[in-house]
């Protein structure tokens, strides 16, 4: 079971992937819509992997709080977006160890990019 933190400002889309992610027998630590606190949780908690959509509420957006993060942790990230232009995918590109996952975001599509990205911190399982 993996510790998760959702960062997502849009209320249905991030009940509906605390669900999958309760499916998938993975435990949430946090939902939020804001960066700054979805940094903040991750510096306080234990997380095994972050959920980020790139758009959020508040002046900082998903990738600068990615990055913001990376000064000090190498937890792994994956990006949700509906929105996946040449710009954002080079934006990303600059975060280590992190993916994108596009909305609506599937269960299959979700357990597949847990499993790539969580495979190495919970020793192959």
């Amino acid at each position: 079971m993996a510790k998760i933190i959702i960062v997502e400002d849009e209320a249905i889309v991030a009940m509906a992937t605390k669900m999958m992610l309760i499916k998938l027998s993975h435990e949430i630590i946090s939902i939020t819509s804001l960066a700054e606190e979805a940094i903040t949780k991750v510096f306080e908690n234990h997380v095994d992997l972050i959920l980020m959509d790139i758009k959020l509420k508040g002046p900082m957006d998903g990738i600068q709080a990615a990055l913001e993060i990376r000064k000090d942790k190498d937890t792994p990230i994956i990006f949700v977006t509906g929105n996946s232009d040449l710009k954002t995918k080079n934006r990303i590109a600059e975060v280590e160890n992190s993916g994108i996952l596009h909305k609506p975001i599937m269960l299959e599509d979700l357990r597949t990019a847990l499993k790539k990205f969580l495979i190495s911190e919970h020793g192959g399982k």
